[in-house]
């Protein structure tokens, strides 16, 4: 075979190598190192994070009238304290609106003003499950909700059902059974008190994750590249010490 030939041929599988294989999301890893850990102190319990490009935004949920919402900088320093009127179970940040919007313990999805320290109604009794924590696509596009071993899929902006599909091996105990974290190619819900397990968008199971530890079960979070679980603060209406530890994947 002549030199050009072959070398025209090597470079043609090559080429295909790289299309086959181009955009193909990676598996996580199955046993995650811990990236950063930080202190989040509030009432009752840590529910939720999300993180805005600069700044990780942390809920808790419990109660209404004692809600502690952080502010805390790229290394898990405290910025800002917001007091709202809000019960938690959910926090994101919409990148193309640039809110923070916060489902609570309802069927409804609130959006945040930071600034008046207030919230909105944006999404009116959307939700299947009043103590379910959705996760949502790091895009906005769309939210995901287990509630009793179904996923229910909602266009973000209408608050449609656009489809639903069984979860198969999820953790099915109390609010285990209600938490769900999205990343750009994956789901993850509990299958256990320390293991995660990893599906596709469409719900097919891919893997299995061990955390270094149990997590409060509804702070399965997703956000800056890192799934989240918190040690929970249990404060009552007394402040108390909680923590986030994100592990890159």
């Amino acid at each position: 075979m002549r030199p050009a030939i072959r070398f025209a041929l090597t470079a043609l599988i090559v080429l295909i190598s790289i299309r086959a294989t181009c955009g193909k999301p990676r598996l996580p890893q199955t046993y995650p190192q811990q990236a950063i850990k930080f202190t989040d102190e509030v009432r009752f319990h840590n529910v939720s994070i999300t993180w805005d490009g600069r700044h990780y935004f942390a809920i808790n949920g419990g109660n209404e009238d004692y809600c502690d919402l952080n502010e805390y900088d790229g290394h898990g320093r405290l910025l800002r304290h917001h007091t709202m009127k809000l019960d938690g179970r959910a926090i994101f940040y919409h990148p193309q609106y640039r809110k923070l919007y916060v489902k609570t313990y309802s069927q409804d999805l609130r959006r945040v003003e930071l600034a008046q320290e207030r919230s909105e109604l944006a999404l009116d009794h959307v939700f299947a499950d009043d103590n379910s924590s959705p996760g949502f696509a790091p895009d906005g596009q769309r939210i995901y909700e287990l509630a009793e071993g179904t996923v229910h899929v909602y266009e973000f902006k209408s608050g449609k059902e656009l489809k639903s599909f069984e979860l198969a091996d999820f953790y099915d105990e109390g609010a285990y059974a209600r938490a769900l974290a999205v990343s750009e190619h994956y789901l993850f819900a509990w299958t256990s008190e320390v293991k995660v397990g990893v599906y596709t968008l469409d719900g097919e199971y891919v893997t299995q994750i061990e955390l270094p530890r149990s997590g409060y079960a509804v702070s399965l979070s997703y956000c800056n590249g890192m799934l989240w679980v918190a040690e929970d603060a249990d404060g009552k209406t007394d402040h108390a010490e909680g923590y986030w530890y994100g592990y890159r994947l």
